[in-house]
């Protein structure tokens, strides 16, 4: 069972609350055997998957955010990012590697470090990110090359590794990571915001796919190791919603963070993202909902998630931190607290297996850790800020997992 403890952000004690009541009653070899086939996310093989998820999302949002201030020559937003993103501890890069060596163990553990940190990797997107700065075409073409080689590489060791993943299809999915990357680092040199967002929304997606080929491969290599089906739909379920509640943070802290550095095109960019009626954050979020629970309640948590004590919220108490109004701070806060009070009671009748008082809970560590990340940002404290904004992201990832079992225990016929 160490297998589990792959993420340890994923062993949320919440998660085994809500469990309890439905383990209770298992007394009997009979109903051991009724429980046993009551379809759940709460695997370890779902665990790998979702945590694959969200560390394969953050790595193309932190790289993002490198290069975002390299390019607009902030030196030391670049290094913070830099050093979330590739550091040698406490980075995103950390957190990847020690999740393939909790698989695979500590030889390949080793070796994929040196794999996931070469040259021709988060180095051949800083050499691309230079080289446009410089409207160095030639320097350009180079960096591709490198990444391109790397696709290669990557896929015929990762096959060698386990040979459930196809050398082609894991270098041909490395190649869409650099070209939707590449995409994003253009616009962004561009000054073209909207590009930089609809670019940064595909390429983080795109890692959704990776994680799952990856966890699948995983589990078929260790299926003693692994209990579950990473790619079931109980699996895709609590992927999809790591993925989407990260992001909902994600594209927050960002639209902030250029609210408060004074960048107005790149906040309404990101605002739109996160909350633009279509083709946003929240529009996915919706639709997710209301695949599962009906067109009535998705219509209703619409309306929720979008109320003024939500987002606008954070948008307020962005204003007033910027105004250095702490009265308005105050008020920002307390109408944050209250919507989680409201966001737990609500979720709670619409499913009476999310207990009010523990989604309440959950929404209120939203809202600290993302004010934490906007502090941060206020006081330019560029390392603080991306500390604070893991912090925030990781968080999701629980709640992302007692929202996905809830609705599989509410509706078990569905998966």
């Amino acid at each position: 069972m160490a297998k589990r403890k792959i993420l340890s952000l994923l062993a949320m004690l919440l998660t085994v609350a809500l469990l309890g009541s439905a383990c209770s009653n298992a007394g009997d070899d009979a109903e051991a055997v009724a429980e046993d086939a009551v379809p759940t996310a709460d695997t370890a093989a779902a665990d790998l998957r979702s945590g694959f998820t969200a560390l394969l999302g953050e790595h193309v949002y932190l790289a993002a955010l490198a290069t975002g201030s390299a390019l607009r020559g902030d030196t030391a937003g670049f290094n913070a990012w830099a050093a979330a993103l590739n550091g040698p501890t406490d980075s995103n890069s950390a957190d990847i590697v020690a999740a393939v060596r909790s698989a695979y163990g500590d030889e390949v553990g080793d070796a994929f470090d040196g794999l996931w940190r070469s040259e021709d990797h988060i180095n051949a997107f800083v050499a691309y990110t230079q080289a446009a700065a410089e409207d160095d075409t030639a320097g350009k073409d180079a960096a591709v090359a490198r990444l391109t080689s790397y696709a290669k590489t990557f896929g015929e060791t990762m096959n060698q590794v386990n040979d459930n993943l196809p050398a082609a299809a894991v270098e041909e999915g490395i190649v869409a990571h650099a070209t939707t990357l590449i995409a994003v680092i253009d616009a962004q040199k561009a000054g073209n915001q909207s590009a930089v967002y609809n670019n940064l929304r595909r390429a983080y997606h795109h890692m959704d796919e990776f994680a799952a080929t990856l966890a699948g491969a995983t589990v078929a290599k260790f299926p003693d190791e692994f209990e579950g089906n990473p790619t079931d739909a109980a699996s895709d379920l609590r992927a999809g919603m790591t993925s989407l509640l990260q992001e909902h943070v994600l594209l927050a802290a960002s639209a902030t963070g250029a609210a408060l550095g004074g960048r107005q095109s790149q906040f309404d960019a990101a605002a739109f993202s996160l909350n633009g009626p279509a083709a946003s954050n929240t529009a996915d979020l919706v639709g997710a909902i209301g695949s599962v629970y009906g067109s009535e309640v998705g219509t209703a948590f619409d309306g929720l998630w979008r109320s003024e004590g939500h987002i606008p919220g954070f948008v307020a108490y962005t204003q007033a931190v910027a105004a250095d109004d702490d009265a308005a701070k105050d008020e920002a806060v307390a109408d944050l607290v209250a919507y989680a009070k409201t966001f737990g009671e609500t979720m709670n009748q619409v499913n009476e297996n999310l207990p009010a008082a523990a989604v309440e809970e959950a929404i209120t560590g939203h809202a600290t850790t993302l004010i934490a990340v906007i502090d941060a940002q206020k006081a330019k404290d560029a390392a603080g800020a991306a500390t604070a904004l893991r912090e925030a992201a990781h968080h999701m990832s629980g709640t992302a997992n007692v929202l996905a079992e809830a609705t599989i225990r509410k509706f078990p016929e569905k998966f």
